[in-house]
């Protein structure tokens, strides 16, 4: 008799339960709760239109779940053919960091990020699995690979092309890649990043106005570094600055930061900022440890992973994520030179979302392979539950 009444409630309880990483959906939902209150406080205006992203984004992440990532492996070749034209189409067009499509502008580097992360992480694994090994020929390859499409993101984003080139050097070293390979890529890059920035500082005025985003990332570095404010470009991190300072243990409460109004991309490239400002230090040592408890659990998803595709790209993904989020905030406090990254799930914006809808999906996906493939070594572990 008493076995009689448990019975029935363990498989509606399993119906319920996740067969993937439990803490990662319900850190999202926090963070886009965050965002819904901080973008309505910035720009009442837009957050319909926010939640309209939202929605969107949320709806990425559960199609991508619901796809065994190994199987996306064999689109891997397209999906890097499908990068390289996105590159191209970015690098001419007008808009500042993407594309205009139906007269909007869409920022494709995450896309473009997101893609070669993957086809890195499906190439590696290939050449494992037919030849037990990485050739000379194959860290060549992948190094140029992805030193070309930095070096093409680089023209309009810096702070993104060093995101990713830093994105595929961890995954290399996870990948088995030798530590000289690796030391001598940086060791190139480095010496390439410096003869230009040498270059674009001697310039003068008129020819850095040719380069765009390029004189403009270097004229941040010189405030960073001098913090010489004579050409403004220092505005937006004193602002930033400030905007933190002045709340503290005291915010001013959602819609009552002052500071924020002067800030431009409030609700973007300073949403850190602004949202600190309103709610202190609390919530802004929440959303960081947030983005913390993300790459923990990628990590965890990525040790538990089965085969080297998906432990290299839970990894992959996890770092890429949280780089981003730690970049923003680094720079919403002053402790990184300017830059044009959002903060991913707080940050308004279609395509940021999208893609961080799609990457959580695609993260949460292998953890459900691996647990599932965990059910069939072990037929018993159903019953034990």
């Amino acid at each position: 008799m008493e076995a009689t009444v448990d019975t029935p409630k363990t498989p509606l309880l399993r119906r319920f339960k996740l067969k993937t990483d439990n803490i990662i959906p319900i850190v999202v939902i926090f963070l886009t709760a965050i965002s819904i209150v901080m973008v309505y406080s910035m720009r009442g205006n837009i957050v319909l239109q926010h939640l309209k992203h939202l929605l969107f984004a949320f709806a990425g992440m559960f199609i991508v779940y619901q796809i065994d990532y190994r199987k996306l492996g064999v689109f891997a070749p397209f999906f890097l053919f499908l990068a390289a034209a996105l590159l191209i189409f970015t690098m001419l067009s007008q808009a500042v960091r993407g594309v205009t499509i139906f007269g909007r502008d869409v920022q494709t580097f995450y896309f473009i990020g997101f893609l070669i992360i993957f086809y890195i992480s499906n190439y590696i694994a290939r050449q494992y699995h037919s030849h037990g090994e990485l050739t000379t020929s194959n860290v060549r390859f992948l190094f140029l690979l992805l030193g070309a499409f930095c070096a093409g993101i680089a023209t309009m984003n810096m702070s993104t092309a060093i995101i990713l080139f830093i994105t595929g050097i961890v995954i290399f070293f996870v990948g088995g890649f030798k530590l000289k390979d690796i030391s001598g890529m940086i060791g190139i890059v480095a010496a390439i990043l410096l003869l230009a920035v040498i270059v674009v500082a001697n310039m003068s005025d008129e020819n850095k106005a040719k380069i765009g985003r390029m004189a403009t990332f270097i004229n941040r570095w010189e405030y960073y570094i001098t913090k010489d404010n004579h050409d403004g470009y220092g505005d937006q991190m004193i602002l930033a600055r400030s905007a933190i300072a002045r709340s503290g243990f005291n915010p001013a409460g959602p819609g009552k930061g002052v500071i924020k109004n002067r800030l431009p991309e409030k609700e973007t490239d300073y949403a850190f900022a602004s949202l600190f400002e309103e709610t202190g230090i609390v919530v802004g040592v929440l959303v960081l440890l947030s983005y913390l408890i993300i790459f923990y659990r990628a990590r965890k998803i990525a040790k538990e992973a089965t085969g080297t595709f998906g432990r290299l790209l839970a990894f992959g993904i996890g770092f890429w994520f949280t780089c981003q989020a730690l970049v923003h905030i680094g720079v919403n406090c002053e402790l990184l030179p300017t830059t044009g990254q959002t903060l991913p799930f707080i940050s308004s914006g279609g395509t940021s979302l999208l893609v961080s809808g799609c990457a959580m999906g695609m993260l949460l996906n292998i953890g459900k392979v691996s647990y599932l493939e965990s059910q069939k070594e072990d037929p018993f572990e159903m019953l034990r539950q």
